[in-house]
């Protein structure tokens, strides 16, 4: 699902889900939701594109960030998104390089 998101960085900012893999009621890895956000994003905020010394009245931008820790989860069915950045061995040993 597509829908309105608040970001100060941009606007007007939205929210993609995916419906949870991993329950049908609610679980932790969604926090009762049964949605996961996948990637937020929008439409550069003016103010960030001045501070960075491009002219917003000129320019624009589209800003995102694809969670492909997220993906990974859905991929392998990974119910902890914290394991993905733990540098815990036993976990990181599953997968090959």
């Amino acid at each position: 699902r597509l829908r309105p998101g608040f970001f100060p960085f941009v606007e007007p900012g939205f929210e993609l889900d995916a419906r949870c893999p991993f329950c049908k009621d609610g679980c932790k890895v969604c926090k009762g939701s049964t949605w996961i956000e996948l990637m937020p994003g929008g439409l550069v905020h003016p103010n960030v594109l001045t501070a960075a010394g491009v002219d917003p009245d000129v320019y624009s931008g589209f800003a995102f960030g694809l969670g492909l820790s997220r993906m990974a989860m859905l991929r392998y069915g990974i119910h902890d998104i914290r394991y993905m950045c733990s540098g815990d061995l036993r976990f990181l040993n599953q997968f090959q390089a």
